[in-house]
């Protein structure tokens, strides 16, 4: 069975679930009844630490969901959860002389607010785009979460520069919703689907913008905090979750051994016997992702087999329908058409 990092271990800020009750109850949903609904005792929402566990944010997803019947929730919990929101991190941001150097703070302290998705930056001429990967199995809530995210990075853009961002571009790894329209009202743009991973683009003329609120003593401050928290979250995570983290971001082109453990700021040797000790190798990971990653390709999107055996690192399409037919006894054709449950999956 492959084993996945636990919800219970990564926290969110409870702004984060302060603003999802509140969007419900103005949706008629009472804070009681959602947090009933949901499992979750409201003492969790006073931790003196401002965060929550993952697994409860997400039981509170999985109910509003159920009681607002509102399909596009994530989207609406997104947009409102501005820079103040996410705690330190978002202090850093508002503190940064601009905001370029905002965006690549927030790509190395991400970590800090327990997303459930690996980010990674792509710098093209004439704008940037920031790419998503889940790195969670996010199941019901996959469509949710990347909503939240993308809502909340456009709305941090708009706060930052004072204006509402033009020229944005979005697209969704998973299939155009009944409600996709409701996307080119929040971003200014129809949405694309049915992507190899979730993408949100910003044009680069933006990265110059000075911040109003810039204070180098304050994003001093906050980079040390976010450090200490980054090291805290480094200490109880694993070299296996480390791996496989960096191999969902680089779906395509993925390192291999000596600059996987270069990334992570260790030597080959070193990773090589830590997997070992911990039951496992860097091909066994590689080879996990890869299929964690074609299954998601398979059951989401419309991408032809040649592609989606590029995105996985195959230059023979024959070589990746060998590699799924061991690692799930199938050809990628017949489980297209026929996905196995969960369950199977795990297997």
């Amino acid at each position: 069975m492959n084993r996945i990092p636990a919800l219970h271990a990564e926290l969110a800020p409870l702004a984060y679930a302060e603003a999802l009750l509140a969007l419900a109850e103005e949706r008629g949903v009472p804070r009681q009844r959602l947090l009933e609904q949901a499992g979750v005792r409201p003492q969790l929402l006073h931790n003196p630490t401002g965060r929550l566990a993952l697994a409860d944010f997400h039981q509170l997803a999985h109910a509003a969901l159920l009681l607002c019947e509102e399909p596009a929730l994530g989207l609406l919990l997104g947009l409102r959860l501005n820079a103040s929101a996410h705690g330190i991190l978002g202090y850093a941001l508002l503190s940064s002389a601009d905001l370029g150097r905002a965006v690549q703070f927030a790509l190395k302290y991400y970590r800090v607010l327990g997303l459930t998705f690996e980010l990674e930056l792509v710098e093209e001429e004439g704008w940037l785009e920031l790419r998503a990967s889940e790195s969670l199995p996010l199941g019901g809530l996959a469509r949710f979460a990347a909503e939240g995210l993308f809502g909340s990075l456009f709305s941090i853009a708009q706060f930052l520069l004072g204006e509402r961002p033009q020229g944005v571009r979005v697209g969704f790894a998973y299939p155009e919703p009944g409600h996709a329209e409701r996307y080119r009202e929040a971003f200014g743009a129809p949405a694309l689907f049915e992507q190899p991973w979730h993408w949100f683009r910003l044009p680069r003329h933006y990265l110059a913008r000075p911040m109003a609120l810039a204070n180098p003593a304050t994003m001093q401050m906050c980079e040390q905090q976010c450090e200490a928290l980054l090291i805290s979250l480094d200490l109880q995570d694993g070299p296996l979750n480390r791996v496989r983290r960096l191999l969902l971001t680089r779906p395509g082109d993925f390192p291999d051994l000596e600059s996987a453990a270069r990334a992570l700021h260790t030597s080959g040797r070193s990773l090589r016997r830590q997997l070992a000790a911990a039951g496992t190798s860097y091909q066994q990971l590689l080879d996990e992702v890869r299929k964690r990653l074609a299954l998601q390709y398979l059951e989401t999107t419309h991408l032809p087999l040649f592609e989606i055996a590029q995105l996985l690192g195959f230059s023979d399409p024959s070589n990746f329908r060998r590699a799924f037919r061991k690692w799930t006894g199938r050809v990628p054709s017949d489980y297209r058409a026929q996905p196995v449950t969960p369950e199977e999956n795990a297997r």
